[in-house]
């Protein structure tokens, strides 16, 4: 991928509730705390990277943390931080790449295809059979009104913005030619996605190497 990803913002500002009320950013996954493995995985791909609520978690990596504007909006609120974020200091129609921190085996493959598909789009999501994938998604700066609205409206639903704007939808057919079991979209949410992820991440094929963020190659 020649054109990077403009600006990568990790959503941070979660409660992880469902995880007996832990800091999931900081929350380690084979030894490497969640939001340095998403900032290992997207780094590479993006022309800067973000932190969009929760404390400095990677302040050490020089990367910034952007306040939520909106808490209590849970990851709509979030994702409308970010695009009002870029609008500020990016300007007008730039992309954003809107991943959780709590995704551990994200592969940059589905990142690629997702930017590959961004044409005419306000928003391209992946879509598989368990449905939409919003937290692993792009969105254009001028999509923020329509988020804007739904804050306003008290609707915190995602999935009912995407009506509203050009969204283009990758099939999981799509996904699945660079992401087979669709490990990418595995989030941590309970104590039984942490088995999950940690079989996933023990079936790695035959001669690929571990995971080591500090050997991933810097952005800047």
């Amino acid at each position: 991928m020649l054109e990077r990803i403009p600006l990568a913002a990790i959503l941070a500002g979660g409660k992880g509730r469902r995880m007996g009320g832990r800091d999931k950013a900081r929350m380690e996954f084979l030894g490497v705390p969640l939001i340095e493995r998403v900032l290992a995985a997207v780094e590479p791909l993006a022309e800067r990277v973000a932190v969009v609520g929760g404390q400095q978690y990677l302040a050490h990596r020089g990367i910034p943390t952007v306040p939520d504007r909106f808490p209590g909006a849970a990851a709509l609120g979030g994702i409308a931080t970010a695009l009002a974020w870029a609008r500020e200091n990016l300007g007008p129609g730039v992309w954003v790449l809107c991943l959780a921190c709590d995704m551990p085996l994200i592969r940059r493959g589905v990142l690629s295809l997702l930017w590959s598909r961004r044409d005419e789009a306000q928003a391209v999501v992946p879509r598989v059979e368990a449905g939409y994938e919003p937290l692993c998604a792009l969105y254009r700066e001028d999509a923020l009104e329509v988020f804007l609205e739904r804050v306003l409206a008290g609707d915190l639903s995602i999935l009912r913005a995407f009506p509203r704007l050009r969204t283009v939808e990758v099939g999981e057919g799509e996904v699945r030619r660079v992401d087979p079991d669709l490990r990418t979209f595995l989030n941590l949410n309970r104590p039984g996605d942490v088995e999950r992820a940690l079989a996933l991440a023990g079936s790695q094929p035959k001669g690929q190497p571990a995971f080591h963020p500090e050997k991933e190659p810097p952005n800047r």
